[in-house]
C-alpha cells in the first residue's frame, strides 16, 4: 500500500473496460435474480470498468467500478449540485490475488470519486457530527480519481463534503 500511496497518476498504465471497442476486465461478479422486472431466470453481470497496472511492478494492479450501491444516499454525498451518487469498489490486486478492497464514491453526477467517510456521532442525539477520512485513505481514493479523471478541484470536493481528514492509520489490516 505505501508502493500505491506514493505513487502518481503517470506510473500507472490505465485500461478503459467498457463502452465501445472496450473489453472485460475478468474483474467481475454475477447476480442471479429468480425474477428482474417481470422476466424470469435472469443473470446479471457487474464488473470492474477500469483496470491500472503499476508499471515499476506490473506485479501491483488495480481495478475499480464494480458496483457496492448503485443509488447511494447519505446527505453529504447527495447535497452537490447534481445529487446522484453511487458506490463502487477498489481493489488492490498483487500477482493477480484480490489483497485489498475499499469503497469510493462517485457524486456529483459522477464528476468526481471520493473516499467513503467514517461517521462519528453524538451520543445522545444519535446525529452525525463529524465525518473523518484517514490521510492515507484519502490519498489513495485521490490517486484511483486521478488515474482516470482531471483532478478538478478535489480538494474543494472533500471540503464541500465536510470531510475532515485525520491523522489515523490506514488500512487497518485485519
Amino acid at each position: 500500500m505505501d508502493k500505491i500511496i506514493e505513487s502518481k497518476a503517470e506510473d500507472w498504465h490505465s485500461i478503459i473496460c467498457w463502452g465501445g471497442d472496450s473489453g472485460p476486465s475478468y474483474h467481475g461478479s454475477f447476480t442471479f435474480y429468480e425474477k428482474y422486472h417481470g422476466r424470469e431466470g435472469v443473470l446479471e453481470e457487474d464488473s470492474h470498468r477500469d483496470v491500472a497496472v503499476y508499471m515499476p511492478d506490473v506485479s501491483i494492479t488495480m481495478a475499480w467500478g464494480l458496483h457496492w450501491v448503485k443509488d447511494f444516499r447519505e446527505d453529504w454525498a447527495n447535497s452537490f449540485p447534481e445529487p446522484t451518487a453511487t458506490s463502487s469498489y477498489v481493489d488492490v490486486f498483487y500477482n493477480n490475488a484480490l489483497v485489498f478492497r475499499d469503497v469510493r464514491v462517485t457524486v456529483d453526477g459522477g464528476r468526481v470519486s471520493l473516499p467513503l467517510p467514517n461517521r462519528k456521532f453524538d451520543k445522545d442525539t444519535n446525529k452525525v457530527i463529524a465525518l473523518e477520512v484517514p490521510e492515507r485513505c484519502y490519498s489513495f481514493i485521490k490517486l484511483v480519481h486521478s488515474i482516470e479523471n482531471s483532478l478538478l478541484d478535489y480538494d474543494e470536493y472533500c471540503e464541500r463534503a465536510g470531510f475532515k481528514i485525520v491523522k489515523e492509520p490506514w488500512p487497518k489490516w485485519h
